[in-house]
C-alpha cells in the first residue's frame, strides 16, 4: 500500500489546503461516475482513504510520526477506529467536502443539492479546563461559550436569496451560513 501524500501527489510539507486541492484533482479524476477505467474505484477510495486522514491536522500528525500504524491503535495511542473505506463511504466524503456550495459536483450528474451545513462534518471541539481536586469529587459544573454557525435565514443556506438573480446572499456572503 503506497504512503497517502503519494496517493495524493502532495508532499509532506503540504498545506490542509493543498491537501483537499490536490484530493479534489484526483477525486474528480477518478470518480466512478467519470472514469470508467477497470482502477478507477479502487484509485478513488486509496486516494479518499488518504485525503481523511491528511485533512485531520491530529490523525495527520499521528500518520507522519508512526506511519499507518499509528492510526491503527500502535504508537502511542492511535485512533483505533481506523478503517479502510468502501466505495458508497468515498463518495459520501467526497460530496460532504465537495457537494453543493463547494464545487458543485451534484449539478453536474442532475443531483440535487443539499444545503452546505448537511454536507459538512464539524471539527471536534476541545477545551482545556483547570479542576481542583474537590471539583472532581464533588461533580462541578462549568458553563462553556461556543460559537457555532447557522443556517442562512435569508437564504435557507443556498448561498443565493431564494428568487433572486445569480449574486452572492448580502447576509451571508454566499456561504449559507451566518
Amino acid at each position: 500500500m503506497s504512503d497517502f501524500y503519494t496517493r495524493l501527489n502532495a508532499p509532506r510539507d503540504a498545506s490542509e489546503d493543498d491537501i483537499k486541492k490536490a484530493y479534489r484533482r484526483l477525486a474528480m479524476e477518478y470518480h466512478p461516475d467519470r472514469n470508467d477505467a477497470p482502477d478507477a474505484e479502487a484509485r478513488f477510495k486509496e486516494i479518499t482513504e488518504a485525503y481523511e486522514v491528511l485533512r485531520d491536522p491530529e490523525q495527520r500528525a499521528l500518520y507522519d510520526r508512526y506511519g499507518e500504524a499509528g492510526l491503527k491503535g500502535g504508537g502511542g495511542g492511535g485512533f483505533g477506529g481506523f478503517h479502510h473505506v468502501d466505495l458508497s463511504e468515498a463518495l459520501n466524503i467526497f460530496m460532504r467536502d465537495f457537494g453543493a456550495g463547494r464545487g458543485g459536483f451534484e449539478s453536474m450528474f442532475g443531483g440535487q443539492q443539499p444545503s452546505a451545513a448537511e454536507n459538512r462534518r464539524g471539527r471536534d471541539v476541545r477545551v482545556t479546563i483547570k479542576l481542583t481536586i474537590d471539583d472532581v469529587a464533588n461533580g462541578a459544573k462549568r458553563t462553556l461559550k461556543l460559537r457555532t454557525l447557522e443556517t442562512c435565514e435569508v437564504c435557507s443556506g443556498q448561498g443565493l436569496a431564494q428568487g433572486a438573480r445569480p449574486a452572492a446572499c448580502r447576509t451571508c456572503g454566499g456561504s449559507g451560513e451566518v
